[in-house]
């Protein structure tokens, strides 16, 4: 009797990114993962349809979770490593699994990359690590994640912000939609006595959000609120992607899975 040969295939699925700089983060994400699993093919798909809306204007085509999933079967692979680069349990990452689960019976899919605290906790002392050594014991440094109102996420999400004390007392992890906002960062701080903050984008690329939300000049953004209340702030321009100790937890997720 003829056994099917294994065919192995790692699929990445993020919200994506319409930004041709943030783009390199997936790419450096894709070379470290070639280096640690020679020979296995990898793909990406994008689960957020405004990001592969504004992709196809341009001529740009990118697959979403269902179209990949689709293509690797028909191109006979047997097992599909489904890396998961979202940070809680949103509505695109449970879109996502029940992709997974309803379109192929051949592919696994990881969790949020914050629902494990084990790798919550690696994935915060990689980012302390990654940054400027002249962040001082007395500054702040304020994580910003999109949030969620998602019930679910909204969970993670609060836990990490608990975390982040426990991991470092510097640590704030604040929120673009949902709480702790930019007002709780900014009274969190002036009640610290915070003289410096570091705004460090806690986001897989440093794209739309951190350029025009985040860490851009703009009236709105959270750089400019926080030095309009007083505080000296220094933006630090690179995604969660962008830091080798964070993409290689993730890596040791996708060799459990392979």
């Amino acid at each position: 009797m003829s056994t099917v040969p294994v065919r192995k295939a790692i699929l990445f699925a993020a919200a994506g990114t319409s930004y041709a700089e943030a783009m390199k983060t997936f790419e450096g994400i894709g070379f470290a993962a070639a280096a640690r699993f020679p020979g296995i093919p990898q793909r990406w798909a994008y689960t957020s349809s405004g990001v592969r809306r504004k992709l196809a204007a341009r001529g740009v085509h990118v697959d979403d979770p269902a179209q990949a999933l689709a293509a690797l079967t028909a191109e006979g692979f047997t097992h599909i490593a489904v890396l998961s680069l979202h940070l809680a349990e949103g509505m695109e990452y449970r879109e996502l699994a029940e992709t997974v689960h309803f379109h192929s019976a051949r592919a696994r899919l990881s969790p949020p990359f914050l629902a494990d605290e084990q790798d919550a906790r690696r994935i915060l002392s990689a980012l302390l690590a990654s940054l400027p050594a002249e962040v001082s014991g007395d500054d702040a440094i304020i994580l910003v994640a999109h949030g969620s109102l998602e019930p679910k996420a909204v969970e993670t999400l609060h836990a990490t912000v608990n975390l982040c004390r426990q991991v470092d007392r510097r640590l704030n992890l604040g929120m673009i939609l949902g709480s702790p906002s930019l007002k709780d960062i900014v009274a969190g701080c002036k009640a610290a006595s915070v003289k410096k903050v570091w705004l460090v984008p806690f986001l897989l690329s440093a794209g739309f959000s951190v350029q025009e939300e985040i860490a851009g000049a703009g009236e709105k953004t959270w750089k400019t609120a926080l030095e309009q209340a007083g505080f000296e702030c220094v933006p630090v321009l690179k995604g969660l992607g962008d830091v080798d100790g964070i993409v290689r937890v993730w890596l040791d997720r996708l060799e459990q899975m392979l």
